[in-house]
């Protein structure tokens, strides 16, 4: 009978395309897609097994005569598969690198001036990662004596989240599995869970298991970098001749509401409530928001740039900003309605009640995209002057 063969073929080739695309980034844009390249990475091993266990059958059958050399030429789309998602270059353990190489940073293999970088403050020393070797290697562990951080680069969503990783994480449980909605996808295969390198977090929002504190990062030109930490170390430049060293735009289709444009570039407040304010708003004036229980301001630095400042001052006051120039102080450019003290662009009481506080600066993650930001945090809040 030729039903034995057709169905080994058939077993073999369908449990193969299950793991050649099962993590396909691009099944995100449809109903549970996320959830099927978890399941479909969780079944890995076993749909391995499965259209091996069906190859090596009918071979078998093949060598014994019982079946004509021909029906071998059926497994040939299984090769293929296999060969897909297991070539060099795919997703896989190797994209995490625990031990990269430093250079100083007048070293010849440093980046060019206007190559971007990741930069990082960790322990008493500024790092530096090219986005071209990230790019290649976009999961990056440090080791500081008895201190670690996991470096987690998500090239097309332009954002970089370093976090402190306790010695429960080892990196080389750690796999790459795809890149959902333009943002790593990492799975401890020791403890069973999935980490979006967007969040830092398990995709269902939770704590990841051995993640600690999030450090800062910063994004900008590598002489920009190098000008503010002389001293820093740069990560060696491995990278391929096509490996992108600036920005790029999100390359997979994302389900979010088509308005605002998912293409939005917005910055990422770093408050509890997550919330980001588009990079072009215009600012003429102080911005006082509240985003959950954070008051926020924010305003543009003589530079342009986005500035967001905490407007908690002491115990329980929570000050209002309005713009008005003091004659004394020609620096001072808005007041706070509750002391009537003069403040700074840069968030310094330069004189009344309240001379010589400061406001604490939030970060902000700017260049990231809304589409992105808003499918990995759900509850994302747009600021819109």
């Amino acid at each position: 009978m030729i039903i034995v063969p057709i169905v080994l073929i058939l077993v073999a080739s369908a449990s193969a395309a299950g793991v050649a695309y099962g993590v396909h980034p691009s099944l995100v844009q449809y109903g549970n897609g996320l959830a099927l390249i978890m399941l479909s990475r969780r079944l890995m091993w076993p749909l391995i097994s499965l259209s091996l266990i069906c190859c090596i059958t009918l071979l078998g059958l093949v060598i014994s005569g019982r079946r004509r050399a021909w029906w071998l030429l059926g497994l040939a789309p299984v090769l293929a598969l296999f060969v897909m998602r297991f070539a060099p270059g795919t997703p896989g353990p190797g994209a995490i690198l625990e031990a990269p190489n430093y250079v100083d940073a007048s070293n010849p293999a440093a980046p060019e001036a206007g190559d971007f970088v990741v930069g990082i403050v960790f322990g008493d020393h500024a790092f530096a990662f090219p986005y071209r070797s990230l790019f290649v290697t976009p999961v990056i562990c440090l080791t500081d004596y008895d201190q670690r951080v996991l470096l987690m680069w998500s090239a097309y969503a332009n954002r970089a989240v370093a976090m402190q990783v306790s010695r429960e994480l080892r990196s080389r449980d750690l796999e790459l599995v795809s890149s959902p909605a333009n943002s790593l996808l990492l799975y401890d295969r020791r403890l069973g869970q999935f980490i979006s390198g967007v969040t830092g977090r398990q995709v269902d929002g939770h704590d990841a298991v051995g993640f600690g504190k999030a450090l800062a990062t910063e994004k900008m030109p590598w002489s920009a970098w190098k000008a503010a930490h002389p001293d820093t170390k740069v990560m060696a430049d491995h990278a391929r001749a096509d490996a992108p060293n600036r920005p790029i735009l999100p390359q997979y289709h994302v389900r979010v509401p088509p308005s605002p444009d998912p293409m939005l570039p917005v910055a990422l407040l770093a408050t509890t409530q997550p919330a980001a304010v588009p990079e072009d708003a215009p600012l003429p004036v102080p911005l006082n928001v509240t985003v959950g229980s954070t008051r926020v301001l924010i305003l543009r630095d003589k530079a342009g740039r986005l500035r967001a400042y905490d407007r908690h001052v002491k115990e329980d006051l929570f000050l209002t900003f309005e713009p008005k120039p003091a004659r004394k102080h020609p620096d001072a450019v808005m007041s706070d309605n509750d002391t009537q003290s003069a403040w700074t662009i840069d968030a310094r009481a330069v004189d009344g009640l309240l001379k010589g506080e400061r406001l604490r600066e939030i970060d902000l993650d700017e260049r990231l995209y809304w589409g992105v930001m808003k499918y990995w945090f759900p509850k994302l809040q747009l600021i819109e002057p």
